[in-house]
């Protein structure tokens, strides 16, 4: 408990910090940071035989995604021909899966052969996960509303799963995914949807106050909850992985909370959608 309450008090006004205080490139490197221990984790457990060159490659690539989507994160066209930075963003995972085959090809029969699930899960790790998470900054790099609109997708997972916990604990019977989740109810589930809904109502409350954001509670709190949603499906995603591999715990890079895979589970899946629905003026 004592571990629990640390990592809290330390870790979460050093992630406020970075996010609000700091300029963008700040947030940016909490993100490189999230997507290199994520696509560790994720090789880590799901991987059967992977190279210690392909962790290197996977890790690098994930934070070189990250760098790249920051530095060209306005896609413009000219010509008929797609501009140098969506070309930047194609080299990354162009390199990493031409990488990764390229290993594949040239070990299979051996015993040290990475069979093809190890070269989809790098690619996830690599790639995807880090698209995924580059959401988090690009919502930051908004040049009016940056420092509120990073906090959305915390907002949702944070309050959310606060409140789906004790949701579960008071009323949680019926279970939701035994076989993914054994702990999870729909009671749960339910508690968690108005958490998100809750939090971006609060939110809209403090970016009025602070940056004079005109908010739509009933926007927001539609988006809450469908985000809320999609969060729940990424953690019972994460926890899926986690239950083929027999592991309880991604890593423990945060003591008893679990990996960062465990800890922006829901984050994963949040920050995608809400930055969709920031985009088309929802």
């Amino acid at each position: 408990m004592l571990q629990r309450w640390l990592v809290v008090i330390i870790g979460l006004p050093l992630l406020l910090a970075a996010l609000l205080l700091c300029p963008d490139w700040a947030t940016v490197i909490v993100v490189c940071g999230i997507a290199a221990a994520a696509a560790y984790e994720l090789l880590h457990t799901a991987g059967k035989k992977v190279p210690k060159c392909v962790y290197a490659a996977t890790i690098l690539a994930a934070v070189a995604l990250e760098w790249v989507i920051y530095s060209e994160h306005a896609w413009q066209f000219y010509d008929g021909y797609q501009s140098v930075g969506m070309i930047r963003i194609l080299c990354v995972p162009l390199a990493l899966v031409t990488f990764l085959f390229f290993i594949a090809v040239t070990s299979y029969g051996k015993p040290s052969a990475m069979p093809f699930a190890d070269v989809a899960t790098a690619i996830v790790g690599g790639v995807v996960f880090p698209m995924m998470y580059s959401t988090i900054f690009l919502l930051r790099m908004d040049p009016e509303y940056g420092r509120m609109y990073v906090l959305l997708p915390f907002c949702v997972a944070f309050i959310g799963d606060s409140l789906s916990m004790y949701g579960g604990m008071l009323f949680g019977k019926r279970k939701m995914a035994p076989a993914v989740s054994p702990h999870k109810t729909w009671a749960g589930a339910i508690a968690g949807l108005l958490g998100g809904a809750l939090g971006l109502v609060l939110w809209g409350v403090v970016a009025h106050a602070w940056l004079g954001y005109e908010a739509n509670y009933l926007s927001l709190a539609m988006a809450g909850l469908a985000a809320n949603a999609i969060g729940q499906l990424g953690d019972l995603s994460m926890s899926l992985i986690k239950r083929e591999a027999g592991v309880k715990d991604y890593s423990h890079i945060f003591l008893t909370h679990g990996g960062m895979l465990d800890r922006f589970d829901s984050t994963l899946f949040i920050a995608p959608w809400l930055y969709l629905f920031v985009c088309a003026g929802l």
